[in-house]
C-alpha cells in the first residue's frame, strides 16, 4: 500500500474507510445494475475487505431493484454468428415506456446498446437517429430489426441502399428471434422504471 496526498492506495486502488463505506456503497448502485455488474465497476477504483459481499447484501436489500425484480423465464432465442468486430452487426427496435416512444440500437459484438427518444414514429426520424449513431461508429454491415413500419419503409430501404448496409428483419410471429435486442429492451426498460422510482421517491421527501 502506498499514501498519496492523504489518500491510501492498494496499487491502483483507493482504500475506502470504513466510514465512508455506505457513502461508496449508494454510488455505486446509483443505476441499479445488479450486483456482478456493480462489482465490476467498482473493483477497478476501490477497495475495502469484503467489497464484494457488502455490495451484493445491498442489491438484494435494495427496495427499488426488488420492486422491479424480473421474473426468470425461459424463451426460445435465435442466436446469431459472432461479428468479428464492432459495429459490423446491429439490432434496432423501437418500444414504449410511460407514454413514450424508444429507439434502442444494440452492437452484436459488444452487447452494448444505446437508447434515444423518439419524437415520432415516422421512418425520418427513425433515420435521423440511425444516422447520428452511424456517424459515431460507423456504417454497420448489418441491420437486423423487427417488421415495424419505419423498418419496412420505402424510406428505410432507400436509406440502406444510399448508405450502403443490409436491413433484416426478425420473423413476424417470434419477436423472440431477434433475442439480442428483446433482451436489452428488458433491461433497459427495467432501468428506466428504477430511475422514474427513485427520483418519484426523491421528490416525495422533499414535498
Amino acid at each position: 500500500m502506498t499514501v498519496q496526498n492523504g489518500v491510501i492506495f492498494k496499487r491502483e486502488r483507493i482504500v475506502i474507510p470504513k466510514s465512508m463505506r455506505p457513502e461508496m456503497l449508494q454510488r455505486i448502485h446509483s443505476s441499479h445494475l445488479g450486483g456482478e455488474s456493480c462489482f465490476r465497476k467498482a473493483r477497478d477504483v476501490l477497495y475495502w475487505p469484503n467489497m464484494s459481499a457488502e455490495i451484493k447484501d445491498m442489491v438484494e436489500q435494495c427496495t427499488t431493484c426488488n420492486e422491479y425484480q424480473q421474473a426468470q423465464k425461459k424463451e426460445p432465442l435465435m442466436t446469431h454468428p459472432i461479428p468479428e468486430c464492432p459495429w459490423s452487426r446491429i439490432a434496432m427496435d423501437i418500444f414504449t415506456l410511460h407514454g413514450e416512444d424508444y429507439l434502442i440500437t444494440v452492437d452484436f459484438y459488444s452487447d452494448f446498446w444505446e437508447v434515444d427518444r423518439l419524437v415520432d414514429m415516422t421512418a425520418a426520424t427513425v433515420i435521423e437517429h440511425c444516422k447520428v449513431h452511424f456517424s459515431r461508429h460507423g456504417v454497420p454491415d448489418v441491420v437486423m430489426m423487427d417488421n415495424g413500419g419505419q423498418f419496412d419503409s420505402r424510406d428505410f430501404t432507400s436509406f440502406a441502399k444510399d448508405w450502403e448496409f443490409e436491413h433484416t428483419t426478425s420473423s413476424p410471429y417470434h419477436s423472440q428471434s431477434n433475442g439480442k435486442v428483446e433482451a436489452a429492451v428488458k433491461i433497459a426498460k427495467r432501468l428506466m422504471k428504477k430511475s422514474q422510482a427513485k427520483w418519484s421517491r426523491c421528490v416525495e421527501s422533499y414535498s
